[in-house]
């Protein structure tokens, strides 16, 4: 299932463009009311739906017929898809970006695979796994940043650690200097015995690792695509 970031990403940067205004805040009512709710459908009256137009020049906000003229234009645009209409209102669903055709093109929707890209070597891939530490170091939790960052391998490349995302992380200098060619748990229990962790963060970057290498840590997608295209 598609992340919801990249959904809101993907409203704003491809299909706010070709929307005016009013457009704009139907389509979120909606986007509100079904996909947000994880429902299918959901009933648009264009008399008492809070759409949240707020009001035009002469005060008032807009009419019944300019409501039902904006959904109508949505659903030419492919972003809407009325089903049926009744006393009730208009039964309505959404198509989100990524299903409107030629809406985004290919090579944005192209997926990545991850697994195949190397971490380490290619640097502008650098600020994916920077973000996905949280502009953290990942053994000691210290702020870093692109210019003191440093990346590391989790499982030494010596001992056939390879330089995917399972096994490359953001590092400060003290953190990547002292572990060096270490294995991962004598570094670990050398920052706990040096008082550079307490027990409960031992025990948190003993999971981390679990969780790197067990490919749940994963880089943001839209970053690396990002960096691949840049």
């Amino acid at each position: 299932m598609q992340e919801l970031n990249d959904i809101l990403i993907e409203i704003q940067d491809h299909l706010v463009p070709i929307l005016d205004s009013y457009e704009q805040a139907i389509y979120h009512y909606i986007f509100r009311h079904t996909y947000l709710i994880d429902k299918p459908s959901t009933i648009y009256s264009t008399k008492s739906a809070q759409i949240g137009f707020g009001i035009h020049t002469e005060g008032t906000p807009p009419s019944m017929a300019t409501r039902s003229k904006k959904l109508r234009l949505l659903e030419a645009k492919g972003a809407v898809k009325i089903i049926e209409r009744s006393h009730k209102g208009i039964e309505v669903a959404i198509i989100l970006p990524n299903e409107i055709p030629n809406l985004i093109t290919s090579h944005e929707v192209e997926s990545i695979d991850l697994e195949t890209l190397d971490f380490y070597k290619d640097r502008k891939l650098m600020p994916s796994i920077l973000e996905r530490e949280e502009y953290r170091c990942f053994y000691t939790g210290k702020k870093i940043s692109e210019d003191n960052c440093y990346l590391d391998h989790v499982i030494a490349q010596s001992a056939g650690g390879d330089s995917s995302y399972r096994n490359i992380v953001a590092a400060s200098y003290d953190a990547n200097t002292l572990k060096n060619d270490k294995p991962v748990d004598d570094f670990m229990r050398e920052l706990y015995k040096d008082d550079l962790l307490s027990l409960s963060e031992f025990n948190s970057l003993k999971q981390k690792i679990v969780d790197l290498q067990s490919g749940k840590l994963i880089p943001s997608e839209r970053t690396v695509q990002e960096a691949i295209n840049s």
